[in-house]
C-alpha cells in the first residue's frame, strides 16, 4: 500500500477527505469499501488472539474493518 507523501502539505480540507488514505496496487482514487461482515483467519488460534484483542487485525465489520480505519487515520490527521 502507498500513503501519499505530500498530506503534511494539505490544506484542512483535503486533509478531512484524503488523509489516511492507503492505495494498492490498483491504484483506486478513493478508499474502497468492504461489503462484508467477517473476515477469513488462517486457525481458530489466530481468531482467538484478534477476538481477544493479542494480535491487530479485523474481527467484525461493525468494530473494526479498512474503511474504519482510514476514517480513525483521516480524524487522527484533523
Amino acid at each position: 500500500m502507498h500513503e501519499d507523501s505530500h498530506q503534511d502539505e494539505w490544506s484542512l480540507e483535503t486533509l478531512a477527505i484524503r488523509a489516511g488514505h492507503h492505495r494498492t496496487f490498483e491504484q483506486e482514487h478513493s478508499e474502497p469499501i468492504f461489503p462484508t461482515s467477517s473476515f477469513v483467519y488462517e486457525s481458530a488460534a489466530e481468531a482467538a488472539r484478534k477476538f481477544g484483542g493479542k494480535e491487530p487485525g479485523n474481527v467484525y465489520s461493525r468494530f473494526t474493518n479498512p474503511t474504519v480505519h482510514t476514517f480513525e487515520r483521516r480524524l487522527a490527521a484533523l
